[in-house]
């Protein structure tokens, strides 16, 4: 990932504006691995100060996929940390980052409709956007989670 990934200068700026990046040298530090759980490399885990896991990613990703799944980690985070106003923000920026991705997108479609709720504790808000959810993909696994609002 260093060649390709890490080096994009957009993935650079994007880790720079939002991350405290640490890398881990397991052939040094061999025990390291089993401290994180982490069975393989690369294994990046984003997670905040406290040691909350946001997301883990395991293998290769390519610069797009690598901003997508950031962007969908600090989505995550701002919800698990009750930060609603801030998690409006990030989901616009995780839908930017995950539009026309069917895996990401509805994963993104799935946390906007919990934001819109949990900013408005209006119950139409999770169905409005769940019911996109559900329509866009239908196949996926965010519209299986979210399939509950069928009653």
């Amino acid at each position: 990932m260093s060649a390709v990934t890490y080096s994009n200068t957009d993935v650079e700026q994007y880790i720079e504006q939002h991350f405290v990046p640490v890398q881990i040298n397991v052939v040094e530090h061999p025990e390291m691995p089993d401290l994180f759980g982490a069975p393989w490399t690369p294994t990046i885990i984003v997670e905040d100060a406290d040691g909350q896991e946001y997301r883990r990613l395991e293998g290769f990703y390519d610069p797009h996929r690598f901003e997508e799944e950031l962007a969908l980690a600090r989505v995550k985070a701002a919800l698990d940390q009750k930060d609603f106003a801030n998690a409006r923000n990030r989901v616009a920026e995780a839908l930017h980052f995950t539009r026309g991705d069917p895996q990401r997108e509805p994963e993104t479609l799935y946390w906007s409709a919990v934001v819109d709720y949990k900013t408005s504790h209006n119950a139409e808000d999770l169905k409005k956007g769940w019911n996109e959810l559900l329509q866009k993909f239908p196949d996926s696994e965010w519209a299986h989670k979210a399939e509950v609002i069928r009653g």
